[in-house]
């Protein structure tokens, strides 16, 4: 697996559920970057005829909450699903590289180190949050506590996902602040690279 290319500079962007990575990726794009979501890119790869077909067929069920369930539930599945989408979404994450002028690419990866992909990227830029904030944001989003503590422990902690990341910003605050903390290291990048 390999994103870098000579004309880019590619950047893995992750973090924890409820971190703000969406928040961050919108941010970069606002600062002129190429952006790509893999969570966008699985919506649009599974509503492919052929992908559907096979989804069903691996977790049983037309429907997605159910296969999401499923999923999150039984690490056989997710490993079942992952190897069926994984390589699709590499291969449109490529494609779409390929295809983009701009030199800064943000690819926001939601599980880019359980999945061993940071080697694949230029850098890594991990997105935290403490564990209080993160129970605020679930209750705004009315996302049970069972939910979340699901969904949190099918990921690595935050803690291991900071060591392994290039770059760490924490997004306690706002949004307008976390889009701060974005300008300020495309401005950093932007010096060290020389690109406009």
């Amino acid at each position: 697996m390999n994103f870098k290319t000579r004309s880019h500079l590619v950047l893995g962007l992750t973090g924890g559920i409820l971190c703000g990575k969406s928040t961050a990726l919108n941010a970069f794009k606002k600062c002129g970057a190429f952006t790509l979501s893999c969570d966008e890119l699985v919506r649009e790869i599974s509503a492919r005829p052929a992908v559907q077909k096979k989804i069903t067929t691996l977790s049983g069920t037309h429907n997605k909450q159910e296969t999401a369930d499923k999923v999150f539930s039984s690490p056989s599945a997710r490993k079942k699903l992952e190897a069926l989408l994984h390589p699709l979404v590499a291969c449109e994450i490529k494609k779409r590289l390929k295809e983009n002028k701009t030199f800064l690419c943000i690819v926001e990866v939601p599980l880019l180190f359980e999945v061993s992909w940071q080697d694949a990227f230029d850098m890594t830029l991990c997105i935290l949050a403490n564990p209080q904030v993160l129970a605020r944001r679930a209750k705004a989003r009315r996302m049970s506590q069972t939910d979340f503590l699901r969904r949190s422990r099918s990921q690595f902690s935050q803690t291991k996902k900071a060591a392994l990341a290039d770059i760490c910003l924490l997004n306690d605050t706002s949004a307008e602040e976390l889009e701060d903390k974005i300008r300020a290291v495309c401005g950093a990048l932007r010096k060290i690279y020389q690109f406009k």
